[in-house]
Parts: C-alpha cells; sequence; structure tokens
C-alpha cells in the first residue's frame, strides 16, 4: 500500500454531536471546554477531532476548533445529505482509496476481514491496523460506501455503481 495514515475509531454518532455541539457554540469552542461541555474523555475527544480534520469538518487553530463549511453542511442536511457528504469525504481519505482498489480488484468485490487486516499491518502497527479496520467498517457503513457481513466476516463495496 502506499501513504497510507491510520484511522482513529470513533462512532458517528459521536462525530456527528461534536458537529452539533460547534454549530450551536457559534462554529467555535475553546478546545478546552468541549470535555466539560459535552462529557468526553480527553481520548475519545483527540479522536474525535483528529477524524474531524482528516474529512475536513472543522479546524484546529491556536487552541481553538472550528467548524468548516462542509462541516455545516452535514449539520444542516437531513440524513442521506449526510451519509453524502461522509461517503464523498471518505473518498478522499488515501485509506479509503486503497480499500476500495483493493475490493474492486477482489472476486466479487468483497475480501475476508482477516486478510484486509493483514494488508493493513503492512502499513501501521497491529493496533493501529485493527483500529483502523474497525473505523473503515463503522465510517464505510454508515456512509454506505463499504458493507460488512459479520456472519461471513467480509468486507465489500456496498454500491459499486456509485463509486
Amino acid at each position: 500500500m502506499d501513504d497510507i495514515s491510520p484511522l482513529p475509531y470513533v462512532e458517528v454518532g459521536k462525530l456527528i454531536g461534536l458537529l452539533v455541539y460547534l454549530e450551536d457554540s457559534d462554529g467555535k469552542v475553546d478546545i478546552y471546554m468541549i470535555p466539560e461541555d459535552i462529557e468526553i474523555e480527553a481520548d475519545e475527544l483527540i479522536s474525535l477531532l483528529r477524524l474531524a480534520q482528516m474529512l475536513g469538518f472543522v479546524e484546529v487553530r491556536e487552541g481553538d476548533v472550528f467548524i468548516t463549511d462542509i462541516g455545516r453542511e452535514l449539520v444542516d442536511g437531513d440524513e442521506n445529505k449526510r451519509k453524502l457528504i461522509f461517503k464523498e469525504s471518505l473518498k478522499k481519505l488515501p485509506i479509503f482509496k486503497k480499500v476500495i482498489n483493493i475490493l474492486i480488484k477482489a472476486t466479487e468485490n468483497s475480501i475476508d476481514k482477516d486478510d484486509l487486516l493483514e494488508l493493513l499491518q503492512e502499513e501501521m502497527s497491529d493496533v493501529e491496523a485493527e483500529e483502523t479496520l474497525k473505523s473503515i467498517i463503522e465510517l464505510g457503513r454508515y456512509a454506505e460506501l463499504i458493507g460488512y457481513n459479520p456472519e461471513d466476516k467480509e468486507v465489500y463495496l456496498d454500491k459499486l455503481e456509485e463509486i
């Protein structure tokens, strides 16, 4: 794989909740006020902010967090609009580009979860690979970009015609 960064694992609902909180706070919040305001642990906040930055939903400058225009669009959108914004943002991440290419080339556009984990482990530590895989499945499923069948432990392209 090429240059890919590990993804932190976050729940989509918590990420959207953070964006709603930022929007309700006039789009800007002192980063040190967030854990107390929304009752979140610092480690989880760091993961949320890191992913939100990677997706272009927030910017962090001089101790403040700012919601971006695309972050505002996501907050203001209905569920379908949110999924579409998520999908387009995920497709820009190198890790998702790689996984999508792997799935496009795979038989029936699917791959065993453990095989995908092994490919990720070639690029990052075991812990980072496991967290990244968990995040790929969580985010990909929400955006209807990547699917996961827990019975067969298969990761697959959700809607190939829309990629």
